[in-house]
């Protein structure tokens, strides 16, 4: 279960007053300085400043401030609250269920698009430029007024939180679908996505550890996938995979080798796999056999099918 305790928003930001630099003097400025500039906080605004030698620089660092602040107050409001066991308490008639509590980090929330498609564009800025005399070097102050109100917050707190409830059924599902296997490509395809969501959440999640749980429990698979033999006559074996006494199917051809048959033709034909062969060089008191072997991720699943000519 995860509950969003949202809380009222404050903009109480620092803003470092610059220190100028000995032997720099100010040369040229964007136009009259703001009120908000050299202001700790705006309601509904992120102030921040920056100086950088260029002026890309000192733009990119200021938004990078910006994001991370931003980031920061939305790490703020989000508490995700998840059952981390089920052991029960009892203390009389009082049963008590222990939980944790997880933080989201602020460096995962920064990557969220939103925060990301932050833009300068949409922020009053001011900017100073200094220069040594003496040195010919420069430097940009760059002040940045960027608007994020309460109802900003609640929209990327409702965004994240969306997204997060969106990798839980994602789990959930993958978790189900052991219990329904029909496929081997289905194993492969959901080990694949399950390592593409344990990258997403990253191993500072708890969840990061129940996808891995969840992946080993797939890859398991593997070993319990055995050759069920339908029928065995010279010249042609048919059998089908079992998994937990189920048919399992695949698209995958096996490897087929004999130490006497030749000129294998193998077909997928629904729910089982048909093999034929050339038994022309195979003898009568000879122990002829054909070996069927599939490779399922790194394990392989092989039988050795003995047949008798006669």
């Amino acid at each position: 279960m995860r509950k969003i305790l949202i809380i009222a928003l404050a903009m109480m930001l620092p803003l470092c007053t610059f220190a100028q630099q000995k032997g720099f003097k100010l040369i040229e400025k964007s136009g009259p300085k703001p009120e908000w500039v050299g202001q700790g906080s705006v309601k509904n605004f992120i102030i921040v400043q920056s100086d950088k030698p260029t002026l890309e620089a000192v733009k990119a660092d200021a938004m990078d401030k910006v994001r991370a602040e931003i980031a920061s107050s939305v790490a703020t409001n989000v508490q995700r609250f998840v059952d981390s066991y089920s052991l029960k308490e009892v203390d009389g008639d009082d049963v008590k269920i222990n939980k944790t509590m997880s933080i989201e980090t602020t460096s995962k929330i920064a990557k969220m698009p939103a925060i990301q498609g932050v833009s300068i564009t949409k922020a009053d800025t001011y900017q100073e430029l200094y220069r040594n005399k003496k040195t010919g070097e420069e430097y940009y102050v760059l002040y940045v007024k960027y608007p994020f109100s309460s109802f900003d917050l609640v929209e990327l707190v409702t965004a994240y939180e969306e997204h997060e409830k969106q990798i839980d059924n994602k789990i959930k599902s993958y978790e189900e679908g052991l219990g329904n296997i029909e496929s081997v490509e289905q194993i492969g395809d959901a080990i694949t996505a399950l390592g593409a969501l344990a990258k997403e959440v990253g191993n500072e999640d708890n969840r990061y550890y129940t996808i891995e749980g969840i992946t080993n429990r797939y890859i398991a698979v593997y070993d319990n996938i055995r050759i069920d033999i339908v029928d065995n006559s010279p010249g042609r074996v048919t059998l089908r995979l079992i998994y937990n006494g189920n048919t399992i199917t695949t698209t995958q051809n096996p490897k087929v080798t004999s130490n006497c048959a030749e000129q294998f033709n193998v077909k997928n034909q629904g729910d089982v796999v048909i093999v034929n062969y050339n038994k022309d060089y195979c003898y009568a008191q000879d122990d002829n056999y054909v070996e069927i072997r599939y490779r399922f991720g790194s394990k392989f699943v092989k039988e050795q099918v003995f047949f008798k000519l006669k």
